[in-house]
């Protein structure tokens, strides 16, 4: 199988650009091709991410070719989110009919889409849709409920996974909700929106967007002298919520023993340096970490109790804030393995885990965390 990695990549995120969306995509793309010393005439394969319910029209992509430097390329689009982008971004490199491609992934949450009423299209549209009584944030409350009735776990554990998150967000620059100072206790006195869900439990609307170079051994050598290599890969949609158990993550799980397999990994909690997880909202973070294989079974509290998924633990989860530091729709999961890109290069700044080669990178879509994707990306070329 070809080596594939990751050769670079460039991030915004906040809670208005004050542009449009196709003037971010340009400013960003042109400014990463010059941090690159590359041109759109180096890039073999454009992969774009986006979502015409969250952009606002059919074919989404049509005013990104342009933008991005993808026109009269060869390009496709994925939807959904970014970490599926990348993985077929990763497989066409694989077919071995391309050498480089880029992947760019964005929407506009915070000024123009309105995440919480987009969402809603994910609902049933015969049923669930029409009797008007879910919604993103409320399906977030029964599951948060039914993990913490299952496993004893109290809502003082969302909270304090809810504040380490927040701090770490501070000191990350590609953060912009992210609260230095901020207690458990500041968690527990914001707004509840649906019991026990909180509005500093949730992510924030989000203007953003991502995009990564992707490489071939030989090209990406010749790129950059720290490429990140893609170890591995899974993906997995469920069912729809009420024919499953949402108390744990079968998706998530599967994911990662498809990408454990991949990258050679038996013991993924003493073998991953860190992760990045897609967590939009406080009590996913337990559910994907524990489903991921790095902590026990409804051990939430005593991971918060003891800090063991703190920035300095032997187990780092999300050192760069996570979703609930910016959340940019489709670029979500891109941005986590920016942040990977970014750790293992050494470049993560005031956020950076000491002795980092090999991280994962966590991806979600639809209610009720029905669709996961994880990547693992290593600085080990073997």
């Amino acid at each position: 199988m070809r080596k594939v990695a990751i050769v670079g990549q460039k991030q915004i995120n906040a809670a208005d650009v004050g542009k449009s969306r196709e003037r971010m995509l340009f400013e960003l793309c042109r400014d990463f091709y010059k941090e690159m010393g590359i041109t759109r005439h180096d890039i073999d394969t454009f992969v774009l991410c986006s979502n015409d319910f969250y952009s606002g029209h059919t074919i989404s992509n049509v005013f990104e070719d342009c933008p991005v430097g993808a026109y009269m390329k060869d390009e496709t689009k994925v939807e959904a989110d970014g970490v599926m982008a990348a993985t077929y971004a990763f497989i066409r490199i694989l077919s071995g009919l391309y050498d480089t491609a880029v992947v760019v992934a964005s929407s506009q949450g915070g000024s123009v889409m309105r995440p919480y009423l987009q969402m809603d299209y994910s609902l049933n549209p015969t049923y669930d849709r029409q009797v008007d009584l879910l919604n993103e944030v409320n399906a977030a409350a029964l599951q948060a409920r039914a993990y913490m009735d299952e496993f004893g776990v109290s809502e003082e554990v969302l909270d304090k996974i809810a504040a380490r998150n927040l701090r770490n967000a501070a000191r990350n620059p590609y953060a912009f909700n992210g609260k230095t100072d901020v207690t458990p206790a500041d968690v527990a006195n914001s707004d509840v929106l649906y019991e026990p869900i909180k509005a500093m439990h949730c992510y924030p609307f989000t203007d953003g967007a991502c995009v990564l170079l992707l490489a071939a051994e030989d090209r990406a050598k010749e790129l950059t002298d720290a490429p990140v290599w893609i170890k591995g890969v899974g993906d997995l949609l469920e069912t729809y919520y009420p024919e499953r158990d949402v108390s744990r993550s079968k998706s998530v799980k599967s994911s990662a023993e498809r990408a454990y397999k991949m990258a050679g990994i038996s013991d993924p909690a003493s073998e991953l340096d860190l992760v990045e997880v897609s967590a939009k909202f406080s009590y996913q973070e337990p559910i994907i970490c524990e489903a991921l294989g790095l902590f026990p079974e409804g051990s939430a509290g005593d991971v918060a109790d003891r800090g063991l998924a703190d920035m300095d633990s032997a187990m780092p989860v999300s050192p760069s804030g996570g979703a609930l530091g910016a959340y940019a729709f489709c670029a979500g999961g891109l941005v986590r393995i920016a942040e990977c890109y970014r750790q293992l290069t050494g470049g993560a700044g005031d956020t950076q885990v000491a002795d980092a080669h090999t991280a994962l990178a966590h991806g979600q879509d639809g209610l009720f965390l029905q669709h996961n994707a994880v990547m693992v990306v290593s600085t080990e070329e073997g």
